[in-house]
């Protein structure tokens, strides 16, 4: 719009103010643009990098921890799983021997007797 061609000397200065505005209004955006990509952005960056460091601290800990409490028990877990096997075992060779009995042989042959 061309300031000439307005009679109203009102409307005038209100454009040329918002024509100002809208020139400061741009620069202030670049400048806030700029301040964010070199400041506010790389400290906020090194802030969650810090939080995500003292995070993989404190889950390194945790599992040093726990592998070390691990190292103390596994002998009363390695007794508990070897007196499992021979319980099981021993039940196995137990059915076995039964099995193999003679009373089993007996049934065994007569119930293949039955079915010829």
């Amino acid at each position: 719009m061309n300031l000439n061609s307005l009679q109203d000397s009102r409307a005038t200065g209100l454009l040329s103010r918002v024509r100002e505005d809208i020139a400061l209004l741009r620069q202030d955006v670049g400048n806030l643009a700029r301040h964010a990509t070199f400041h506010t952005l790389p400290e906020g960056a090194r802030e969650i990098a810090g939080q995500a460091r003292q995070q993989l601290a404190a889950g390194g800990s945790y599992a040093a921890s726990r592998l070390r409490s691990l190292r103390a028990s596994p002998p009363r877990q390695a007794i508990g799983v070897i007196g499992g096997a021979i319980l099981i075992g021993a039940l196995a060779a137990g059915i076995y021997a039964i099995c193999r009995s003679d009373s089993c042989a007996a049934r065994r042959q007569e119930a293949a007797a039955d079915d010829d």
